[in-house]
C-alpha cells in the first residue's frame, strides 16, 4: 500500500548525530514544543478536510490515460508527491481508486528513468530528476529502492564542484542548475536538496542492520560532503556579513542566484528566503555561524510575513499592477510551509508586534482562494502557475505541511 506510515528503523547513532542536533538548532531560533493551543481549531480542520477532498477529486479527474498529468514528468511527479504526502489515508480520501491511479502515475514516471540514474528525457535533467525523486522517495515503498538510490547519486554527481572544473572560490561552487548548462540557482538547488533529503530519509528507513562504527563514520562523511558543498553555495545566496561576494547586502534574506542574472531576482525575496533557510535546516550543521544565519533568515521572514503575495518579488511585466507579487505565489506557499514546519516554528511576530500562527492563517488563505471544483490557479502565469494541475499540487502540499501538527508526515524526521 502506498498509504502507510514511515518504517521506524532509524538507528540510535542516526538519531544522536543527525536528528537531535537539528532539534536543538530549532530550539535556539525561538522554537518551542507544540502546545495545545498550537493545534488547529476543529472547525478549520473540517474545512481543510473538505478542501483537500475537493482538490483530490479535481486531480483524479485530470489524470490522462497514460497515467500522467498534462503528459509531463515534473507535473506528474508533483501531483503524485502531493497525493502520497498523505497525513492519514482516510482523512479525506474515501475511494478505492487512488492507489490504482497513483500506481499508473509512477509507471509513467518509470519511463523516464535513465541508465545513469537520472529521471528525465532530454531537457532540465536535474530539475525533473529532483521532482521525480521526491515523489518516489515519499512513497516509502521498497520496490523503488534502486530508483531512489540511483537518482540520489545522480543529483549528487551533477552538483557543481571540482568534477565540473569549479573550485571553492567560484561563485557557482556547490550549486545545482536545471541541467544542460553551468549556471546554478537557488530554486533548483533547494529542489535538489529537498529530493536528496527525502531520499536519505527513505534509505535510512529501510536500514534494519546496525552498521559497524567504521561503516557509520564512512557513511556520515560521505553523506555530509554534498551538504557541505551546498552550504558554500547557500552562503553566497544569503545576504549576510558572511557572504563576501560584491553583490551581498546584510538583510538576512536569500536571493535566486550568485550573481546578477535577472534584476528582479537578484535581491532577497520570499520564496527564495524560505527555500534557503529550509536548506540550511536540512543540511544539519550546528555552529554559531549557522545559528546566526538561520536567525537572520527568520528575522527577514518575520519582517516580511504575508500570505497575500510573494514578498519583494516584483514582476517587471506587472509593475503597475497591485498584484505584481503574485509571481510564483503557489511555489511560495509550498516552500514557506515546508520551511516553517522544518524549523518547528509555530508563531511569527511581525514588526507591528502582532503574533501570527502561520498554520491556520495559511490554511485559511488557501481555502479562501480555491475554485469551486477544487483547483487553484494563478492569474499570473509565470513559472507554469496558470496550469491548474501544478498549482493545485503546490497548494495541497502547502496545506499538508501546515497540517503537520495534526498528522505526522513521513517526510518529517522522528
Amino acid at each position: 500500500m502506498l498509504f502507510t506510515k514511515d518504517l521506524k528503523t532509524h538507528t540510535t547513532d542516526i538519531f544522536v548525530n543527525r536528528i537531535l542536533p537539528l532539534y536543538l538548532l530549532c530550539l535556539i531560533i525561538v522554537c518551542a514544543p507544540i502546545k495545545a493551543d498550537d493545534h488547529l481549531p476543529l472547525s478549520l480542520l473540517k474545512e481543510s478536510k473538505h478542501s483537500l477532498a475537493q482538490a483530490h477529486t479535481f486531480l483524479m479527474l485530470q489524470q490522462q490515460k497514460n497515467g500522467s498529468w498534462c503528459d509531463s514528468a515534473p507535473i506528474t511527479a508533483m501531483v503524485l508527491y502531493s497525493i502520497v504526502l498523505d497525513p492519514q489515508s482516510n482523512f479525506y480520501i474515501n475511494d478505492n481508486k487512488t492507489n490504482q491511479s497513483v500506481e499508473a502515475g509512477f509507471n509513467f514516471l518509470k519511463g523516464f528513468v535513465q541508465k545513469n540514474g537520472g529521471i528525465y528525457k532530454k531537457e532540465y535533467r536535474n530539475y525533473i530528476t529532483a521532482v521525480c525523486l521526491m515523489a518516489f522517495a515519499q512513497t516509502r515503498d521498497p520496490k523503488y529502492k534502486d530508483i531512489v538510490k540511483n537518482a540520489h547519486d545522480f543529483l549528487v554527481k551533477f552538483q557543481l564542484d571540482e568534477g565540473e572544473g569549479f573550485n571553492k572560490n567560484h561563485k557557482f561552487y556547490g550549486g545545482i542548475g536545471y541541467g544542460g548548462d553551468t549556471r546554478p540557482d537557488l530554486s533548483n538547488t533547494q529542489m535538489a536538496l529537498d529530493a536528496i533529503h527525502e531520499a536519505e530519509l527513505y534509505m535510512q528507513s529501510f536500514k534494519t542492520i546496525l552498521p559497524s562504527k567504521k561503516e557509520m563514520q564512512k557513511e556520515e562523511k560521505e553523506l555530509g560532503l554534498h551538504w557541505q558543498k551546498a552550504l558554500i553555495f547557500l552562503n553566497r545566496c544569503q545576504n549576510t556579513k558572511y557572504n563576501k561576494m560584491d553583490y551581498a547586502t546584510n538583510d538576512g534574506g536569500f536571493r535566486y542566484e550568485t550573481g546578477t542574472y535577472k534584476a528582479e531576482r537578484s535581491r532577497s525575496y520570499g520564496s527564495m528566503t524560505y527555500a534557503g533557510v529550509k536548506s540550511l535546516v536540512y543540511a544539519n550543521l550546528h555552529t554559531p555561524e549557522m545559528t546566526e544565519k538561520v536567525q537572520k533568515a527568520f528575522d527577514w521572514i518575520q519582517k516580511h510575513y504575508t500570505w497575500e503575495r510573494n514578498p519583494k518579488l516584483e514582476d517587471p511585466k506587472f509593475k503597475k499592477n497591485p498584484k505584481a507579487g503574485n509571481s510564483a505565489l503557489y511555489y511560495y506557499y509550498m516552500t514557506a510551509s515546508k520551511a516553517l514546519d522544518a524549523m518547528k516554528i509555530e508563531t511569527i511576530q511581525t514588526p507591528d508586534k502582532q503574533k501570527h500562527k502561520w498554520r491556520p492563517e495559511l490554511i485559511t488563505k488557501l481555502i479562501s482562494i480555491q475554485k469551486a471544483d477544487g483547483h487553484w490557479i494563478n492569474e499570473n502565469g509565470r513559472f507554469w502557475e496558470n496550469i491548474p494541475e501544478l498549482t493545485t499540487a503546490y497548494a495541497v502540499i502547502a496545506q499538508k505541511f501546515a497540517l503537520a501538527t495534526e498528522f505526522k508526515l513521513s517526510t518529517q524526521e522522528p
